[in-house]
């Protein structure tokens, strides 16, 4: 009956097949409900709405296409991925799509909004293989110190919708609580909870030793962070990652953002000994000082001067 429902929705709201409304999306208005906007995307049927990750896949159809393929050289059918941040399941979708049906990725997001959009994709697409998890990720001794509280407190450039909501606070789960028995890839983007994260993931990360894949956009926090990875044997790498590009998925050439090229910064962790190799041109870090983010401050300090700096 769900599967039914599903199909008659897509075809009532956009008309046609998908092809038909791929094509209707891209030449006409996009129908919506609430705030949300509703089109068929590089990975399937997004809901979606916001000046970010909602403008991409409006005018692109897809979102952060070059963080898709930098986890895709490393992932296999089978592989089990966490997806911490998975925000409305952007990133979520395709991981799922690589691992297979004999994989599986756990989706956890925070904030209770984001996350309940992300289950609506999920069904969208008839999705089996992703376990969606409302929680805040860290050490338990994090939320005994009233970080919960400081995160709904935190208003940031990028994440001021990034954690929890007041109405419905999350529980908190760190991630050897999990106690996967293999993880092939952590994806964390969190807006500056990355390192209490990978704490909380210490007996997973000695036990399974993953691909590490996580958001560092913070010149205070990047030093402990980098040394963190070090200590536990990884090889880091700076991913600068433009969140839309002129090769995508609905032929758009044009950057909304111009002149800017609105970029995430992201790292690569690589286990020392696991002889994985780092995508071509890929920057290794050399010292947890490093910081490599002149051009992604220059593009926020001219988004903040056109006001477009919300979350």
């Amino acid at each position: 009956m769900a599967s039914i429902l599903l199909n008659v929705l897509k075809r009532v709201v956009l008309g046609g097949d998908r092809d038909g409304a791929a094509a209707a999306g891209s030449h006409g208005e996009l129908p919506e409900f609430g705030t949300l906007k509703l089109k068929r995307c590089r990975y399937g049927w997004m809901l979606f709405d916001g000046p970010f990750i909602g403008k991409c896949f409006e005018l692109y159809g897809e979102y952060s296409e070059s963080e898709v393929a930098l986890m895709r050289a490393y992932l296999r059918e089978g592989d089990t991925v966490l997806d911490i941040g998975a925000n409305i399941g952007d990133l979520t979708l395709p991981l799922a799509r690589m691992v297979g049906a004999s994989g599986l990725v756990y989706a956890i997001e925070s904030h209770a909004r984001a996350f309940n959009v992300m289950c609506g994709n999920l069904a969208l697409n008839e999705i089996a293989n992703v376990q969606p998890i409302n929680a805040f990720v860290g050490r338990r001794e994090t939320a005994e110190n009233s970080g919960l509280q400081a995160a709904r407190a935190l208003d940031t450039q990028w994440g001021g919708l990034s954690y929890v909501s007041e109405k419905l606070p999350p529980p908190m789960l760190p991630v050897d609580e999990l106690d996967l028995p293999d993880c092939r890839l952590i994806k964390i983007d969190v807006d500056g909870s990355e390192l209490d994260i990978l704490k909380s993931a210490q007996q997973t990360i000695e036990r399974c030793r993953p691909v590490l894949y996580f958001e560092n956009d913070s010149p205070a926090n990047s030093p402990a962070l980098i040394s963190h990875c070090w200590d536990q044997d990884y090889d880091l790498y700076w991913h600068l990652a433009p969140i839309c590009g002129p090769d995508n998925y609905s032929n758009n050439p044009v950057n909304a953002w111009a002149p800017v090229n609105v970029l995430s910064l992201m790292v690569l962790g690589l286990p020392r000994e696991s002889g994985l190799a780092a995508p071509e041109g890929l920057s290794r870090i050399a010292t947890s000082r490093e910081w490599p983010m002149q051009e992604t401050e220059e593009a926020a300090r001219q988004l903040a001067e056109n006001g477009l700096l919300e979350s």
